[in-house]
């Protein structure tokens, strides 16, 4: 090697400096800090409605598990039946039997409620139609005599 002349070998390679980004570069970075921001909040509430449909999955279990466990280990069960309530005006009382079985479920006092007895007002649809063929027919008797009844 020669005295005083320095060796250099060059290679060419990637490394991360400082630069300063023009105005443009700027924009450019500006607008994707957007997009990252709204993507990130998308996915957020992504998370959140799927979090509520797992939750409400899981409780569904869990109430599932629950109510199965207790049929198991008392032996009964909750079901709807059909049933009828009678309300005994005499006695005061009250009784729910299942049409099914015909057992009597539950034999109480009534309520106050319970205790106000429905009246009908409303007559059949067969009572009307006959009660108005009894006026067209007295009508028709009117206009035929010409009289009027008096209640003579």
């Amino acid at each position: 090697m020669a005295k005083g002349k320095d060796v250099i070998q060059k290679t060419q390679e990637p490394h991360r400096v400082k630069c300063v980004l023009t105005s443009d570069e700027k924009a450019e970075a500006a607008m994707e800090l957007a997009n990252s921001y709204q993507a990130m909040e998308s996915l957020a509430i992504e998370k959140k409605t799927s979090m509520t449909a797992f939750k409400q999955r899981k409780e569904k279990l869990e109430e599932q598990i629950h109510v199965t466990s207790l049929m198991v280990k008392e032996g009964v069960a909750m079901k709807s039946v059909i049933c009828e309530l009678q309300l005994n005006y005499s006695k005061l009382r009250a009784i729910l039997v299942r049409l099914d079985t015909d057992a009597i479920v539950e034999e109480r006092e009534m309520t106050r409620d319970e205790k106000q007895m429905k009246l009908e007002f409303e007559k059949s649809k067969k009572d009307k139609s006959s009660m108005k063929k009894r006026v067209e027919t007295g009508e028709k008797q009117f206009e035929a005599t010409g009289k009027k009844d008096n209640g003579s």
